[in-house]
């Protein structure tokens, strides 16, 4: 009888590490469904004019606090172990998204994103790190399927959305439920095992590595910029874009729209784990960004109608929700285990600084033409960056991580 390839523990990692991107999927489609009825509530009426740049702020002080949380969570991650920092980190999230609920003007709101993005960006670098450290290398789908897990974030926070919508809850309702977190890591905390390869690591003297391997950090920076300023300047405003099509129902519209690019994002995420080791992650890379730059254009410009882009938003998921599962596949394959949620932390979060800047140029963009789709094709030409980086950074398919 052939043994199963994995075990208790491995799965129990799997298990956890989804779950708690799951829930970092929710807290950040959380603000990006409800933004436009929120700052209806939080703005005076003199503001609702510009509401669009409102929008961007507030998405800008998320992404700036998860670029901080990320960078500074790899430090700690490092230093104190996988377990630990994921525990912090979600109670982190947790707390800021329930108090966004109570935020009585649009400043207040923004400070609270700003501390719930420090959890999210934090949690993401050691969930991927314990994951690779703890599965087999050759089972590369296992990032995939982690990735979505984020994706399922998207679809949970959009179905809690239309059902709000229909029961005619406040939008409040949607961060209040943010708090669950923290009652999953309280009945999990003690079935996480810490990453064996850490520990190892930890034991040992800490030479100073990062010199090695900054060529490959510039790359994987360059490639994280590609994905993370164009989603951030261009999906995030897909919601909204959808309600401004839809003559009624807009805000089912919009709900139904984040689920179906959810779904989307899922088989993606899932598909480029499975894809990855037989054709590589360059070519598989390329695969995404291609679809990337072709599905843009097609839902912002040459379809018209809200029903219609709500049923593209499946296909635009796959590729430009589907090419984040690149950051939990081949990133930790670059650098040791003594670096690594350093060096995760710096690539995925980094590139949020620079997304701040992307997603306050388009909704300065979407403000000037009164409208989104001149920004959206705009900043989807940074695919064309990431599309020719990835060729540069080594093809590690088949090899085993670095120790």
């Amino acid at each position: 009888m052939k043994q199963f390839p994995l075990t208790k523990e491995q799965l129990i990692v799997l298990f956890v590490a989804i779950l708690f991107w799951m829930f970092d999927g929710y807290e950040t489609y959380a603000l990006i469904l409800t933004i436009i009825p929120a700052l209806h509530t939080l703005l005076p009426p003199s503001q609702i004019k510009h509401i669009s740049l409102y929008a961007g702020y507030l998405i800008a002080s998320t992404l700036a606090g998860w670029a901080t949380g990320g960078v500074v969570g790899g430090r700690i991650g490092d230093a104190i172990g996988r377990k630990k920092t994921m525990a912090i980190t979600v109670f982190i999230y947790s707390i800021f998204t329930f108090l966004s609920s109570f935020s009585i003007n649009a400043q207040m709101l923004g400070v609270f994103r700003f501390l719930t993005g420090i959890g999210i960006g934090a949690e993401w670098n050691v969930g991927t790190a314990l994951l690779q450290e703890s599965w087999p290398s050759k089972l590369t789908k296992g990032a995939g399927v982690l990735q979505s897990g984020f994706s399922l974030g998207f679809f949970v926070a959009s179905a809690v959305y239309i059902l709000m919508v229909h029961l005619g809850l406040s939008w409040r309702w949607m961060f209040r439920l943010g708090v669950i977190p923290i009652f999953a890591i309280l009945a999990l905390y003690k079935r996480i095992p810490e990453s064996a390869a850490w520990s190892k690591a930890v034991a040992s003297p800490s030479p100073k590595i990062f010199k090695t391997y900054r060529k490959y950090l510039a790359l994987a920076l360059l490639v994280s910029i590609s994905i993370t300023m164009a989603w951030w300047a261009i999906s995030t405003w897909i919601p909204s874009y959808v309600a401004t099509l839809a003559t009624t129902d807009k805000a089912y519209y919009s709900g139904l729209a984040g689920a179906l690019y959810s779904v989307g994002e899922i088989v993606g995420c899932v598909v480029f784990g499975l894809i990855a080791d037989p054709l590589g992650r360059q070519k598989t890379s390329a695969i995404y960004f291609i679809g990337s730059l072709v599905i843009t254009p097609i839902v912002f410009l040459v379809l018209k109608s809200a029903i219609s882009v709500v049923l593209a938003q499946t296909v635009n998921g796959f590729f430009t929700g589907g090419i984040y599962s690149w950051f939990a596949v081949q990133p930790a394959e670059l650098f040791p285990t003594k670096i690594r949620a350093t060096a995760l932390g710096v690539i995925f979060n980094s590139s949020r600084y620079l997304a701040v800047m992307g997603i306050l140029v388009s909704s300065f963009l979407i403000q000037i033409f009164h409208g989104y789709s001149f920004a959206a094709t705009a900043f989807r030409m940074l695919y064309i960056l990431g599309l020719i980086v990835v060729f540069f950074i080594p093809e590690t398919a088949g090899k085993p991580l670095p120790a």
